[in-house]
């Protein structure tokens, strides 16, 4: 397995095409690249560090290698993923959830690669159109969202989508909670195409050739651009792993590749159209530049929270559903005493036949 390791790939190839890659992407972008990737390749190495525990009553001496914490590195990535998945799950609502993918049109891909500033922007759009479709079943309930973007596909190439949790409901102006199971998808994916469109143009420069692209995804994108609601999470843990599991590591999993011979990498993936499995094999050059492509920029959050789950009013939330919470446990712990109360009457001999159930 070691041979056939991210790291070992970076390794033998990194510093040759170093210079190549450089001018594919920003200054920004690039040096937040170049810190991820060279805290991968040195992560456990002794020579960047280490601590040092001894024995007390042996003496015997133990060096633990410092890890790199970068995001990018697969153990430590891992580890990171963890430990959000455990405040996640603290801190989200226990009530169902629905997961929606919010996907745009190839003509758009190159478009968000080039400026990264536009996929903070798919972020508030999902937002805005997921917000605006639920209150159109006619209430003003406000849902919780969390909203993270995968930029990859499964065959790791650029292709930036948004992932969103959302509560299958939202608390409404009288801080009453509103069940709400159900969004019109329909209005969603035309709420969706909207205002991404919209706030895309208005980023872009004001050219012909731009305003021709808007207007024709307009027009082939009658019924708007896709979105996939059909998932329904009912375990807030479920929810937190399955949207979290490639926020904080490479866009490949490692056991996915099959071979590396020091020139060619091998690995699969699973065709989410087809659903069959798919064998590719690229160069190591081709691997490490689509690997490098879903690097963000070096402080970019890439989770954000919307609705209630928003900073400023989370706490404020929390502490109203925790109350309809306990006045739903207290008023069933009542209900349930009167009732146990009327079966052991029933059942006890010698009581009046006024408190007990008539005999048919």
């Amino acid at each position: 397995m070691a041979a056939r390791s991210i790291k070992t790939i970076f390794r033998d190839f990194w510093y040759i095409i170093f210079a190549e890659l450089s001018s594919r992407y920003s200054k920004l972008h690039w040096d937040s690249i170049v810190e991820n990737v060279e805290k991968m390749i040195g992560c456990g190495d002794p020579s960047n560090g280490y601590a040092e525990y001894v024995c007390p009553q042996c003496g015997n001496k133990k060096q633990v290698p410092f890890t790199c914490k970068s995001r990018f590195c697969t153990s430590c990535g891992k580890i990171y993923i963890d430990k959000w998945i455990e405040k996640t799950v603290r801190n989200i609502f226990d009530v169902p959830h629905r997961h929606l993918i919010f996907t745009i049109p190839q003509e758009l891909r190159k478009i968000i690669f080039n400026d990264r500033t536009l996929i903070k922007v798919m972020m508030d759009c999902a937002s805005r159109a997921a917000l605006e479709v639920l209150q159109s079943r006619g209430t003003d309930a406000v849902p919780g969202m969390l909203v993270i973007v995968h930029t990859f596909g499964r065959d790791i190439k650029f292709n930036a989508h948004v992932h969103m949790l959302i509560t299958e409901g939202g608390l409404a102006s009288n801080n009453q909670w509103v069940d709400i199971p159900f969004l019109p998808y329909g209005l969603l994916r035309k709420k969706w195409q909207y205002y991404l469109l919209t706030a895309i143009k208005a980023n872009l420069p004001k050219t012909r050739e731009n305003t021709q692209l808007i207007d024709d995804l307009f027009k082939r994108n009658d019924k708007g651009f896709y979105v996939n609601a059909e998932k329904k999470m009912t375990s807030a843990r479920g929810a937190a792993r399955y949207i979290g599991r490639y926020m904080a590591r490479p866009a490949l999993a490692e056991y996915k590749i099959i071979c590396y011979d020091g020139r060619m990498v091998t690995f699969w993936y699973i065709d989410h159209k087809t659903g069959r499995k798919i064998t590719e094999t690229i160069e190591a050059k081709e691997f490490i530049k689509r690997l490098i492509d879903h690097i963000p920029h070096k402080g970019f959050k890439m989770v954000r929270h919307y609705g209630i789950y928003a900073r400023r009013s989370k706490s404020i939330s929390m502490k109203i559903l925790q109350g309809c919470k306990r006045f739903i446990q207290m008023t069933i712990a009542y209900i349930r005493s009167k009732w146990e109360n009327c079966i052991l009457n029933v059942a006890r001999p010698g009581l009046s036949p006024a408190v007990r159930t008539p005999r048919l």
